[in-house]
């Protein structure tokens, strides 16, 4: 998931600004949350202090303060939030910090800060591994109650996940199999220790940049490719620096939503269990609308001149392979043979299912 910030764009007139009011905060589009429970003795209140990266007026606050108000009136005005957008409360390493300190009390990560508490989490978003959202969501499915329990484990309760999408390549030049990649200069986002080993098993030097640096990095030449959500890419107005963008998606960007596990428990039961239900739902409504932006923001892109790589199954296939050895080199890094199995194991669950419905 990327860091930027929501802009009007005249260029892309009534359509883009439709689809920034409807989209995250970001590859992919990124976003923080922070919550601090405390109480308002004028009021009996629980008061959940809220940031994120989000402004106010995008689809993502709105949602926000839907929850909220959902939130208050189901506990009849016990609990409520108050909200602080635009990343006040800092980036990820920033607020993962102040809640290992006591300061804060939740937020919202991309897979990059998730990984950060659980390495094991990062197996979601490994190259090449889904081919539709529908085995996204019934692998991350299966595996919500054992990543939930591994969280519980290291002090976070997993409120539900936000997913930035599918993330591609953009370059000055075609990608469609690693040899491209081989000539090009491409940016990774620095410390991604799943990114290192993609372009590590690709033989590939990247060029570690923070997010907020990429931009500036394409229109001087330090970097001629990235990856992010093609929303992403509109909104941070990296395409008008690249001419291509992959026809296959690179990976699927993992997100999600913790509060500090000793926060959660200070709620009474009935409160605990409304807000997971809660947040869950509206958290799920959010990476639906984020799926349905991605669509709209793809063909914007298209519509603006970038021109879709045509790979054959050979180069795919290529492409396939070396993510598949990223996948063997992770294993006692991030995650375990275990898990990984495990794995492999639903999503071919998945899709001996899915062939034999379509016979």
């Amino acid at each position: 998931m990327l860091l930027f910030s929501l802009k009007e764009s005249h260029k892309f007139g009534a359509k883009l600004n439709r689809i920034t009011k409807n989209s995250l905060s970001s590859t992919g589009i990124i976003f923080i949350l922070a919550l601090a429970l405390i109480p308002n003795p004028a009021w009996s209140m629980k008061l959940v202090r809220f940031a994120t990266l989000a402004p106010e007026g995008s689809a993502w606050m709105d949602a926000m303060h839907a929850l909220d108000d959902e939130i208050r009136e189901k506990s009849g005005g016990e609990v409520g939030f108050k909200f602080y957008p635009n990343m006040s409360m800092g980036d990820e390493k920033d607020v993962l910090r102040k809640m290992r300190l006591g300061q804060l009390n939740g937020a919202g990560f991309t897979g990059f800060g998730l990984g950060e508490i659980l390495p094991d989490v990062r197996v979601l978003e490994l190259p090449y591994l889904f081919n539709n959202e529908k085995e996204v969501d019934y692998v991350t499915e299966r595996l919500t109650d054992d990543f939930a329990a591994k969280f519980a484990e290291r002090g976070f309760i997993l409120l539900g996940w936000a997913d930035v999408g599918w993330i591609y390549f953009l370059s000055q030049s075609p990608v469609a199999e690693p040899k491209d990649l081989q000539k090009l200069k491409v940016w990774m986002w620095e410390g991604d220790p799943l990114a290192k080993a993609y372009f590590a098993e690709l033989g590939q030097s990247p060029v570690p940049l923070s997010v907020t640096d990429v931009h500036m990095s394409l229109q001087t030449g330090l970097v001629n490719a990235v990856y992010c959500s093609p929303l992403a890419a509109l909104l941070l107005q990296w395409f008008t620096n690249v001419k291509y963008i992959s026809d296959i998606p690179f990976t699927n960007s993992i997100g999600a939503v913790l509060l500090d596990r000793r926060t959660f428990q200070d709620l009474e039961p009935a409160s605990q269990k409304m807000i997971l239900e809660t947040s869950r739902k509206v958290l799920r409504n959010l990476v639906i609308q984020s799926r349905k932006d991605n669509v709209e923001a793809h063909q914007l892109l298209l519509k603006e001149g970038l021109i879709k790589v045509t790979s054959t199954p050979e180069q795919r296939e290529k492409m396939h392979k070396l993510s598949r050895r990223v996948h063997e080199r992770l294993v006692g890094r991030l995650y375990s043979r275990e898990l990984l199995n495990k794995l492999y194991g639903i999503l071919a669950e998945y899709r001996s299912t899915a062939e034999a419905d379509s016979e």
